[in-house]
């Protein structure tokens, strides 16, 4: 029993020897390994490079915001190369002046800006006239027309948002424009004096499909 307990004493006294000489060890250690200052060129080569990342973050920033603020400015024109006319430009092409005769053609000759549409109107004995909204674009239609070859055609556009008394003007032809459309179509037939008016995505459609 004596034994034992010798066994014990001393496996106790191994023990603490041995955290002894760890402690020690790591001590020893700390001492022989001191912690390395960074020196200046590593401090500078540091300071530089996060810099650098900085710099590159902030341009970065700066494009994708230059790009957003340009696609924002970006106005898409649709119809850009077409022939585009006024409500006061609808009056002369339609109304009557007690003559009995629809259209003062003679009104647009020798205006600077208005030559194209001069052209096409003396030269055509139909003459189209589209009524859209620029901010409410038909697709359908859009594709279409965008598809035909209407070179030396008296196709003309009257954008309803940038003309909002058109609905108002009471010297025209014989025809109503409907206010509550966002597409129509107007056809005049200059030889017969008559006008069609399509207010039906489809037939109007249908109509331009026949240029």
């Amino acid at each position: 029993m004596a034994r034992v307990q010798q066994v014990k004493e001393q496996n106790k006294k191994t023990a603490v020897n041995n955290k002894n000489n760890t402690a020690k060890s790591k001590a020893e250690l700390a001492k022989t390994n001191p912690k390395r200052e960074s020196t200046k060129n590593e401090i500078l080569f540091f300071r530089l490079g996060m810099s650098i990342i900085a710099l590159t973050l902030i341009t970065v920033a700066i494009i994708f915001t230059i790009r957003y603020f340009m696609n924002n400015d970006e106005e898409v024109v649709v119809y850009e190369d077409l022939i585009h006319i006024t409500t006061n430009d609808l009056k002369y092409l339609t109304y009557d002046d007690g003559s009995g005769v629809y259209g003062d053609f003679a009104y647009f000759n020798g205006l600077a800006d208005k030559e194209d549409l001069a052209e096409v109107i003396n030269t055509n004995n139909l003459i189209y006239v589209y009524f859209y909204r620029s901010s409410k674009i038909n697709e359908e239609i859009q594709t279409i027309i965008e598809g035909l070859d209407l070179e030396g055609k008296a196709f003309l556009l009257l954008d309803l948002d940038a003309n909002t008394t058109v609905f108002d003007l009471t010297e025209k032809g014989d025809f109503t424009l409907d206010n509550t459309r966002d597409n129509m179509l107007l056809i005049f037939n200059v030889e017969a004096q008559t006008f069609q008016l399509e207010i039906r995505v489809v037939d109007i459609v249908r109509e331009i499909n026949k240029l």
